[in-house]
């Protein structure tokens, strides 16, 4: 081999070592890492929204997000786990639904190029709310807020989603037959602490006691009585600690503050007797209040030691509704 042979060979060995490099950040050699994204998270009750700057570069590939119930994805991408692959540039959200609840997630994307270089976004993390009614996070507003602290729910006319634990069941309290009721209150209980609502076709029909619901519907005040109609019922947790019934007097039954509430009143005499629809009144000695169980057999002078039910109005009357003949105890 000649002298000038031998220097070309070694000068093309030096560019062929030089090309393909051993940086740890670009294991595939030439080339420029692609463009990161900036990550940004928001929940709304169990749902996490995920957005992120677009890659500006040509040879984007890819967008691939991860989720892990630690931080430091980047570092250990292995123990996480991809939630969505993207291909399309343009698409720079990405809802991640059906997270547990009361649970806090961290989220990275790693943008990928066409040679399979890689850049990692930084990290962003939200908290999913707790489920136990009364607050579940994002847009879901407590039984509180809907009945506003008067006559006429703030909401009125507009769309809502609502939180609470299910108090009574469909079919447990008096509607009518074009729907059914279902009762909801927070779980700290107390004045304005509970809803009504109202369901056609059997919607809510699922739906038991101790139920953490939250509902979409809109607020109707109907005939001065705040109940909302559900038009989805977006999630169930079940078995939580029923709120209440929170101690009322039987004068107190009239007052607003306790519609929706689930309440109870104590060492009672009948002072009417029932009427066709169940409807008669009682006394605990601070004034008559009126209780409805449809069908229920009492007759005036009758004692019960504890009567409870949630607050109804209806025909311009509050009324405790009681769920079936278990919540009247002589």
């Amino acid at each position: 081999m000649t002298l000038r042979n031998s220097f070309l060979v070694i000068t093309m060995a030096i560019l062929l070592v030089a090309a393909c490099g051993d940086s740890e950040n670009n294991p595939q050699g030439g080339g420029t890492n692609p463009t990161a994204s900036t990550l940004t998270a928001s929940v709304s009750y169990n749902t996490a929204t995920l957005s992120w700057t677009e890659c500006p570069d040509d040879d984007f590939a890819s967008y691939v997000v991860y989720r892990s119930e630690s931080s430091g994805i980047a570092a250990n991408p292995a123990a996480a786990t991809i939630v969505a692959t993207i291909t399309t540039k343009a698409t720079i959200t990405f809802d991640d639904a059906g997270l547990s609840w009361n649970t806090p997630y961290y989220y990275a994307v790693n943008t990928v190029d066409s040679s399979q270089l890689t850049a990692w976004s930084n990290e962003a993390t939200v908290t999913t709310p707790d489920s136990s009614g009364g607050g579940g996070g994002g847009n879901a507003l407590t039984c509180y807020e809907i009945q506003g602290q008067a006559d006429a729910s703030p909401y009125d006319g507009d769309d809502v989603t609502v939180t609470g634990i299910v108090t009574s069941e469909a079919g447990e309290l008096y509607a009518g037959s074009a729907g059914d009721f279902v009762s909801i209150m927070d779980p700290q209980g107390g004045e304005w602490s509970g809803v009504v609502l109202f369901g056609y076709d059997g919607i809510m029909n699922s739906l038991e006691r101790g139920d953490s619901v939250v509902v979409s519907g809109y607020v109707s005040e109907y005939y001065e009585f705040t109940e909302v109609v559900v038009n989805s019922v977006d999630f169930v947790d079940k078995g939580h600690a029923i709120p209440g019934p929170e101690s009322i007097s039987t004068l107190d039954i009239s007052e607003e503050k306790w519609e929706g509430v689930f309440t109870a009143v104590h060492d009672v005499t009948v002072t009417t007797d029932p009427t066709s629809y169940g409807e008669f009144n009682v006394d605990d000695g601070s004034g008559e209040g009126m209780i409805k169980l449809y069908q229920f057999s009492t007759s005036t002078g009758d004692t019960y030691s504890e009567i409870i039910g949630v607050v109804l109005y209806s025909y311009s009357n509050y009324m405790i509704n009681a769920r079936d003949e278990n919540d009247i105890t002589q």
